[in-house]
């Protein structure tokens, strides 16, 4: 079985497209759908009671909330969906069970050139230095996840932190289809500078600076 684990916070207008088409493999006990609400004041958890398995809260936070449905997760595979963001049943199917973890390719759901080039550009990274984001549905076994105590507990830069640590056990698998995620981030707060902020941002990351001081600056 699948854990498909889904942090949320004021997730009303995306939670029923992604989750609805999911709901054949539920009734086939191919996976299980838990989800996590961070302090939605929409109605995010009403929307989603009758087509997930679990609904858990907590505080906000991706880090928090994934380790949380983490914790109840039945799965042999625990698989990390944004509530943003689409894979398809088959998608789902074509997980590597031989892979102890991996992600997928991603695109936006904006068919804009500027966001075909950005996608390009995110899957080439992943490629090249074997981690992706969050928006690219990143899982690994149960038992691997437990191993590593879950996600480190950082304020953003968790998808990042968790690859590290499991590129030390072995490589991803990069599967070769797009997972779907929304452009909205750089539709609200503008193209070029949502760029710079995250290649800012991951740069601080990456030369130490705490996360807590980062997350002031992301939104």
């Amino acid at each position: 079985m699948i854990s498909i684990i889904i942090p949320a916070k004021n997730e009303a207008k995306n939670i029923y497209k992604n989750l609805s088409h999911l709901q054949e493999l539920r009734k086939r006990n191919i996976c299980e759908i838990i989800l996590v609400d961070g302090d939605s004041t929409d109605n995010t958890t009403e929307i989603a009671n009758n087509l997930v398995d679990h609904i858990l809260k907590t505080k906000s936070g991706r880090a928090i909330q994934q380790n949380i449905g983490a914790s109840i997760a039945k799965g042999n595979i625990l698989l990390f969906l944004h509530a943003d963001t689409y894979i398809t049943t088959k998608q789902l199917l074509s997980i590597k069970k031989d892979k102890i973890w991996g992600f997928f390719k991603v695109k936006f759901n904006n068919n804009k050139i500027k966001y075909k080039i950005l996608s390009f550009f995110i899957n080439l990274r992943s490629k090249l230095y074997n981690y992706g984001t969050g928006d690219q549905v990143i899982y690994v076994e149960r038992n691997i996840f437990n191993k590593i105590k879950g996600f480190p507990n950082l304020m953003i830069m968790e998808d990042i932190a968790i690859c590290r640590i499991l590129n030390k056990i072995s490589a991803p698998s990069i599967i070769n289809s797009h997972a779907v995620t929304s452009s909205r981030r750089w539709d609200d707060y503008g193209f070029l500078r949502t760029i710079l902020k995250m290649r800012t941002l991951r740069f601080l990351y990456h030369i130490g600076i705490e996360t807590h001081i980062l997350k002031r600056f992301y939104k």
